[in-house]
C-alpha cells in the first residue's frame, strides 16, 4: 500500500469482551453491553471456546476431554508437587549484641 501510495485506513479496535473461568462451574463474562457469571458464564465460556476451534473433530475431542475431566474431577493431575525440605539459616559471622 505504501509503495503505490494508497491511503491507509485508520486502525479501529472493537472490544468483543472478556471471559475467564474462576472455578468449577463458575466463570465471568464481561461483554460490551452486559456482564454475567456463574454457571451461565461457565457454559458460555465453554460454548465460545468450542466454536472457535477450527475442525469438528477437534471440537469433539476437546468436548469429550472436558466431560471426562469433569466426571473424574482429579485435581492431582493439575498440581506440581515436589519434595520440600526447610532449610535452616546459619549466619556466617558472629553478631555482637548492642546495649
Amino acid at each position: 500500500r505504501l509503495a503505490v501510495k494508497k491511503e491507509m485506513k485508520p486502525f479501529v479496535y472493537f472490544d468483543k469482551g472478556t471471559m475467564a473461568t474462576i472455578g468449577r462451574n463458575k466463570a465471568v463474562v464481561d461483554l460490551p453491553k452486559f456482564s454475567f457469571g456463574g454457571i451461565l458464564g461457565w457454559f458460555t465460556w465453554m460454548f465460545v471456546h468450542l466454536m472457535l476451534l477450527v475442525d469438528y473433530r477437534n471440537r469433539m475431542i476437546v468436548f469429550i476431554n472436558w466431560v471426562w475431566s469433569y466426571i473424574n474431577y482429579d485435581r492431582g493431575t493439575r498440581l506440581i508437587i515436589r519434595r520440600f525440605s526447610p532449610k535452616t539459616y546459619t549466619p556466617e559471622t558472629e553478631v555482637e549484641e548492642v546495649d
